[in-house]
């Protein structure tokens, strides 16, 4: 089943917003703060109805937390995030609440992907989503939040010049510098200084 967010609903589930490229863990991330970069919760799917509501919920508290511009989709926003959950269970018998958010720029080109697990009690027959708790739920929330949220504080803003491109545009201007001198001296009568 997937989940559309728009207006007053994406508050909260906006919150389950954020979530990165090309990392898996199932360790604890350290909680990260990520003030000002807009974000925009597009959808949540593969839970049920009741697992959705809660962990969007959760996850927009845990945003709010980490100080995250959660936005309405249909404001401007820099990143914008779909999210997908499972349910599992897990060789010892517990069960395990997936998450995968992918997270798209401005461009609509995926920019991160995060992923991970947060593990629940004995699943009680062949539901998985039986297994899964409050406790759970809001782990796996709390975890996408710091994921996300580490990936848009290392991520350079709209217009930024990294170290690399200023050390790229300094040597271009000297260069720059070097012919028009060139130039004007090449250019000059003889004997005579610029």
């Amino acid at each position: 089943m997937i989940i559309r967010f728009s207006g007053p609903v994406l508050g909260a589930a906006a919150a389950l917003a954020l979530a990165g490229c090309q990392e898996t863990t199932t360790a604890a991330r350290p909680r990260v703060d990520a003030p000002g970069v807009p974000v925009s919760v597009q959808s949540i799917s593969g839970a049920p109805d009741s697992v959705t509501t809660r962990f969007a919920g959760l996850l927009g508290e845990a945003a709010a937390e980490r100080r995250m511009e959660i936005v309405p989709g249909d404001k401007p926003a820099r990143f914008r995030v779909r999210g997908y959950l499972t349910a599992q269970p897990t060789e010892d018998g517990q069960t395990a609440l997936a998450f995968v958010w992918d997270v798209y720029d401005e461009s609509k080109k995926r920019a991160q992907r995060v992923q991970g697990e947060s593990l629940g009690r004995r699943g009680g027959g062949s539901d998985p989503w039986s297994g899964i708790d409050q406790t759970v739920v809001a782990k796996a929330a709390a975890e996408s939040m710091d994921a996300i949220a580490s990936f848009l504080v290392t991520t350079p803003a709209v217009g930024a010049v990294l170290p690399a491109d200023k050390a790229k545009a300094a040597d271009a201007q000297a260069n720059n510098l070097k012919a028009t001198t060139a130039a004007r001296t090449a250019s000059a009568p003889a004997g005579k200084k610029l």
